[in-house]
């Protein structure tokens, strides 16, 4: 008997993963299908794969052997699909975590060419906060993040989709002077910042501390859309991303608040474990480029 491709997918995305449940997930399937499949590979082969002594799937040094020539096999595999002009392209999982801002403008046109493309995926997704959506990745219940940030752990691999402005906005009720606040002025406002656990958050706060600038009077909202309200309705500054908000300004709801240092401007990236472990990636990450547009209108779809 020869091992089958379910088989190795199992055994490779349980080794992976660190579980049979996070296998399971990845491969829209159950844990006693894994099970199964690694326990049948277990007979072909006559060798123990998995190590009973350890909770989480742990392989044995049979089992990393077989890894690496399952990790082969697959990869032969997808390149044979290629090359034949398979026509379903990508047939699995696609599990992908955003942050807000992507899910309220560009993901909508990103969904729906993958759809076109890959008409067979199934995609599984979690908006969130940057933090939290880089814990799912790091626990491999995700694979792909496109979230704001600058650094990430050994772990991950990354790649560049935009650089996006943001600016400190307030409604023209609130009544601030058209010219640079000074850190006095500036602190004397009430201020609206997005989720505690949101990357930018932290990079805006860091911004607040190097100018000096405190303020106590500090409302948190979890959600952008929320807090683009919060503030065109006069409750507070916010630091805002200008081509979201443009309409907003460009009809008088919202006026940029003038510092004399500018905020940073943020970087979003798709983050990931490792390229070569996830093939539909070599489509995605390009086709998510191409569609990057944080304004209102990138949420139109096509």
């Amino acid at each position: 008997m020869k091992p089958t491709i379910k088989q190795l997918e199992a055994l490779y995305w349980a080794g992976k993963l660190g579980s049979f449940q996070a296998a399971a997930a990845h491969l829209h399937t159950s844990q006693s299908a894994i099970a199964k499949r690694i326990a049948e590979l277990r007979e072909i082969f006559q060798v123990r794969l998995i190590d009973p002594a350890y909770r989480h799937a742990k392989l044995t040094d049979h089992g990393q052997r077989l890894l690496a020539a399952a990790e082969e096999v697959l990869h032969a595999n997808e390149r044979l699909m290629e090359r034949m002009g398979y026509p379903f392209g990508f047939t699995g999982v696609l599990r992908l975590g955003v942050s807000e801002l992507v899910a309220v403008t560009w993901l909508p046109r990103l969904i729906q060419e993958v759809k076109l493309q890959h008409p067979q995926a199934v995609i599984e997704l979690e908006v969130g906060a940057g933090g939290s959506i880089l814990d799912l990745l790091k626990a491999g219940k995700i694979d792909l993040a496109l979230v704001p940030g600058h650094t990430w752990g050994e772990q991950f691999e990354s790649e560049e989709l935009a650089e996006v402005e943001f600016q400190w906005m307030a409604s023209p009720r609130l009544g601030c002077p058209n010219r640079i606040l000074t850190n006095a002025e500036f602190s004397s406002y009430p201020m609206l910042v997005h989720s505690r656990h949101g990357i930018g958050t932290q990079l805006f706060a860091q911004w607040l501390r190097r100018n000096g600038i405190s303020n106590h009077r500090v409302f948190t909202a979890n959600s952008m859309t929320v807090m683009v309200q919060l503030t065109v309705g006069g409750l507070g500054l916010s630091s805002l991303p200008t081509e979201y908000v443009r309409q907003f300004i460009e009809d008088g709801k919202l006026v940029r608040v003038r510092t004399s240092a500018r905020l940073p401007r943020v970087k979003y990236f798709a983050v990931y474990r490792n390229r070569a472990e996830y093939p539909f990636l070599e489509t995605l990450i390009p086709l998510a480029k191409s569609l990057c547009d944080f304004s209102l209108t990138g949420a139109t779809f096509s």
